[in-house]
C-alpha cells in the first residue's frame, strides 16, 4: 500500500510504501499527486520512505513503475529514498544516477535529514 505523506513542506510530495504495493496503489495514489505537484512545479520533490512493514511490489506494481519512471523520467528535481533495508539503498544509490535529477538514500531514523536535504 502507498500512503501520502501529510506533514511535509508545500513544495515536498511523500509516499510511504506499506505492506504489499500493488499497481491499484500507483494508479490511484502515485500519479495524481504527481499530475497534482507537476501542475504547481515543473520540477518533481519527491519523498520516498519505505515502511518496516514494506513486504514487496506485485507484478503490476513493477510494470506501473518502469512505466512512471519513462512517463515522468525528466520531471524530477530531487528524490530522497529512506529505508532500512541496506540492498534497497544500494540498489537506488547504484542506478540514482539513470535519474535526471538528484538522488539520495536515508535510513528511516534520517527522515528528518532526508526531508531537509530534499527543502
Amino acid at each position: 500500500m502507498i500512503s501520502i505523506i501529510k506533514e511535509l513542506p508545500a513544495n515536498i510530495i511523500g509516499f510511504r510504501c506499506k505492506g504489499k504495493v500493488t499497481a491499484k496503489d500507483y494508479e490511484s495514489v502515485l500519479y495524481p499527486a504527481f499530475e497534482k505537484a507537476l501542475k504547481k512545479s515543473k520540477k518533481l520533490t519527491v519523498l520516498w520512505q519505505m515502511d518496516d512493514s514494506f513486504r514487496g511490489f506485485s507484478l503490476g506494481a513493477v510494470k506501473d513503475d518502469m512505466q512512471m519512471g519513462i512517463k515522468y523520467f525528466h520531471d524530477f528535481r530531487k528524490i530522497a529514498f529512506v529505508s532500512d533495508e541496506k540492498w534497497m539503498n544500494r540498489i537506488v544509490s547504484a542506478f540514482g544516477f539513470l535519474i535526471p535529477g538528484h538522488v539520495r538514500t536515508f535510513k528511516n531514523k534520517k527522515l528528518a535529514d532526508a526531508i531537509s536535504w530534499l527543502e
